[in-house]
């Protein structure tokens, strides 16, 4: 009934997220980051004359960044560098970048997403450790050896701190990700703890 019940907590955190769009590129959390785009026209790049200007939204629809202008780095490129402050909040911004090159005027859109660590949906690498951990433990019980048992507890502790310290990609409630950190490393710590008990109870 034990490891039925051990089986059902485990599935419980097995639970794929999935991004509805995928994001141009990553930046992390509280972080600067230069934002650059590329000017062309009559399929060469722009003059050295021409301008382009910003539009930010956050993940929330509000305006991050309103029509500011951008850097031309006389290269075809523009540049607008993002502080800590436009990278507090987690999920997926919305950009869009007017370019002028005389009379031409073009305008595109893109996406651009804030993560914990400025990497992309590592659910997969989350999901990869605890499966393993589940079998090793389960295996463990299996076997009655109370060492694989402990063994197969590291991969819960390691992706419980990973996901406090970093977060999971597409929850933007920290203190839910959290919450989740905190429970993983409260099973490790249970079966930890009471296989320690038991081992040190067949020592005496």
């Amino acid at each position: 009934m034990k490891k039925i019940l051990f089986i059902f907590i485990m599935s419980m955190f097995m639970i794929s997220l999935v991004s509805a769009a995928e994001p141009s590129f990553r930046v992390k959390q509280n972080s600067p980051y230069d934002i650059k785009v590329s000017c062309e026209n009559a399929g060469g790049f722009c003059s050295a004359s021409s301008t382009c200007n910003l539009t930010v939204n956050t993940p929330d629809s509000d305006i991050l960044i309103n029509n500011v202008a951008m850097e031309n780095l006389n290269n075809g490129y523009f540049n607008f560098s993002i502080t800590e402050n436009h990278t507090i909040l987690l999920g997926e911004y919305t950009a869009r970048a007017g370019c002028s090159d005389g009379t031409l005027n073009a305008t595109t859109t893109f996406i651009y997403e804030v993560t914990p660590t400025g990497l992309g949906d590592i659910f997969d690498f989350y999901l990869i450790i605890l499966i393993a951990s589940a079998v090793i433990i389960i295996f463990g019980f299996w076997i009655s050896d109370p060492w694989v048992v402990m063994f197969g507890t590291f991969g819960l502790y390691f992706v419980g701190i990973f996901i406090i310290r970093f977060g999971i990609v597409g929850l933007r409630d920290n203190a839910y990700t959290f919450s989740i950190g905190l429970v993983l490393i409260g099973i490790a710590s249970y079966i930890s703890i009471k296989i320690g008990i038991e081992l040190l109870d067949g020592l005496r």
